[in-house]
């Protein structure tokens, strides 16, 4: 939500430190601050409030608030009082998922343009100005966070109902013209005749304010969180309102948010207020918590005191007793997220500053339990890796098995009953890269839980020019192994090199060479090239001797990182190190 660094001073008494300032101290201590931006004389913060803090803090008035308790500032508390009138709209509620609907109805309104100081205020905040009438309930939503709407007075037929839909099919013409077919246990503000809203999402054109309206309906109301979100998803109807319902917005904001609404309708376009009701079943009360200074402690360390927890009390205005070592608090009606000793620690460590808190060791008794099969899957991994295999992992679901699952893919329906088949895959496609890994032969192996009908067990497989082995983990002949006089190469790690998505192509090249002097020149000639032009270095893969000459055939791989190479292009650089050679008396291309 984007806020005025204006419009939060309003609400706080004492003078705000620069918007620099404020934005780090709403950083480290509450949410993040995602943009800063200057607009005529003001500074807008867009902060990313989650979920868990939505319910009081999507306003100006609930950022104020947060604000003055981190900076101890005074905050102005106002109360607000609401008209008293004989009169009663008539409000019919026939759902459990309208939590608190309060209607008030205001006679010989004018209905025009807003003045400029509103349009302003609502545009630097991203809210397009309407009517005065509108822009008032916008300006409530985003001051105190109470949506509110208003009805035509003269359009609403009979008493406000609100109630779910009974069956699918009634569809609603919303404003701006869409029109959206309702389904089943959806809440919806009607009139005796026809649906008027969707209840905490969105009105409709049905009861629709108009410059010739002259009675208005406000309705300030508060509903059931799971049911305005569902609604609000269902139809893909994100808005200001379900944002607010959806995050557990508290009924008690109706009472001053209504109060105000009416005097800042009475303002901008006139009227008398001549009816008003409140449907509010079950009062909202406060919950009551209790924890201790060790409670804290234990959460946030040995440093914390008494004195931080008072002052953290007292900062946000929590009604709480000390009673001998307990703290018992009633926290206040805007924060649904308290409910016990561990948000409370949490509370006051971001405003006291995780950074103010030294860092500590936990207490920590390291035990090690011994397993066998995981110590041997480990021996099992280091004597393959000596002699030469790589690990890979292969998915777990495969076409065919013996346990099948409930909605796979077509050709992943089943959990693999062995590591064979997969691994045999993975070779056989990895097998024709060897040329371009530097390798003679491509040694890969496994280690990974089977499924069969009668449970689980863990395997090795190996796979190499030999074919495709398999055992459990339990039978596999690891002394073997141990015994086989193999040693693990040291070799110094090397910086990685993204690979080519590219295809490779391969070249040999076979010379005879007369001396041992030509052997070093063919050998520095073939290396040199490589690091030109190919992929990788250069391979000797075959040599042998005949007569008074010596036989070497090298492999060269060329691939490029930005295209797929052509015959023809690989042929033209390759026929450089071919002429090359030739050039040479002591050199002859077989």
């Amino acid at each position: 939500m984007k806020y005025s660094y204006n419009w939060v001073q309003s609400h706080i008494e004492d003078p705000l430190p620069t918007p620099e300032t404020l934005r780090e101290t709403i950083i480290f201590h509450a949410f993040e601050v995602e943009q800063t931006e200057f607009i005529d004389g003001d500074t807008i913060f867009d902060i990313k409030v989650l979920p868990d803090r939505a319910g009081d803090c999507l306003s100006h008035h609930g950022m104020a608030r947060e604000i003055a308790g981190l900076l101890d500032l005074n905050f102005n508390a106002i109360e607000y009082t609401t008209p008293t009138v004989s009169a009663e709209v008539p409000i019919d509620v026939q759902t459990d998922t309208c939590l608190r609907y309060a209607a008030v109805r205001i006679d010989d309104v004018r209905v025009g343009p807003s003045p400029e100081w509103l349009v302003k205020k609502l545009e630097a905040v991203g809210q397009r100005s309407i009517n005065n009438v509108v822009d008032a309930t916008n300006f409530i939503l985003l001051d105190l966070g109470q949506p509110a709407h208003v009805f035509d007075a003269d359009k609403v037929s009979g008493s406000i109902v609100v109630r779910e839909i009974r069956s699918s099919g009634e569809s609603i013409t919303l404003l701006g013209g869409e029109e959206k077919l309702l389904k089943e246990g959806m809440m919806v503000i009607a009139d005796e005749k026809k649906a008027l809203a969707i209840a905490g999402v969105k009105g409709g054109t049905a009861a629709e304010v108009t410059s010739d309206t002259t009675s208005i309906i406000l309705e300030i109301a508060n509903f059931d969180a799971t049911s305005v979100r569902k609604t609000s998803r269902t139809l893909g109807l994100p808005t200001d309102a379900s944002k607010r319902f959806e995050n557990n917005l508290a009924p008690y904001v109706v009472e001053s948010a209504r109060a105000k609404l009416i005097g800042l309708v009475q303002i901008l376009a006139g009227g008398t207020v001549v009816a008003a009701g409140d449907y509010y079943p079950h009062p909202q009360t406060a919950r009551e918590i209790s924890f201790t200074l060790t409670d804290i402690q234990r959460l946030l360390g040995h440093t914390i005191t008494d004195a931080h927890i008072v002052k953290v009390l007292d900062r946000y205005g929590y009604s709480y007793q000390k009673n001998a070592e307990q703290y018992v608090l009633h926290t206040p009606l805007w924060r649904h997220d308290i409910t016990g000793a561990h948000d409370m620690a949490e509370e006051i460590g971001r405003v006291i500053g995780y950074e103010n808190i030294p860092a500590a060791s936990l207490p920590f008794t390291p035990t090690i339990e011994f397993n066998e099969q995981y110590e041997k899957i480990r021996a099992i991994k280091f004597s393959l890796s000596a002699q030469g295999y790589s690990e890979v992992m292969t998915y777990s679901f495969r076409k065919k098995g013996d346990v099948y699952i409930a909605y796979g893919s077509k050709d992943k329906s089943a959990l693999r009953s062995n590591l064979s088949d997969a691994l045999k895959e993975s070779h056989d496609m990895n097998r024709l890269n060897a040329a371009l890994l530097g390798v003679e032969e491509v040694k890969i192996f496994e280690v990974g839980t089977v499924f069969a009908k009668d449970g689980e067990s863990v395997h090795v497989a190996t796979a190499d020019k030999h074919g495709v082995k398999e055992w459990s983990v339990e039978e596999y002949p690891l002394e073997e192994v141990r015994t086989s006089g193999v040693r693990v190469a040291n070799t110094a790690p090397a910086s990685f090199i993204p690979w080519s998505p590219y295809p490779f192509i391969t070249r040999d090249i076979a010379v005879w060479v007369s001396n041992e002097d030509a052997s070093q020149s063919l050998q520095t000639m073939v290396t040199d090239f490589a690091r030109q032009h190919c992929a990788r270095p250069a391979v000797l893969f075959d040599t042998f001797n005949k007569e008074d000459k010596t036989s070497m055939a090298y492999r060269l791989v060329f691939q490029s990182p930005e295209k797929t190479l052509t015959d023809g292009e690989v042929e033209i650089v390759f026929k450089t190190l071919v002429s090359d050679i030739q050039s040479r008396s002591d050199m002859e291309i077989r």
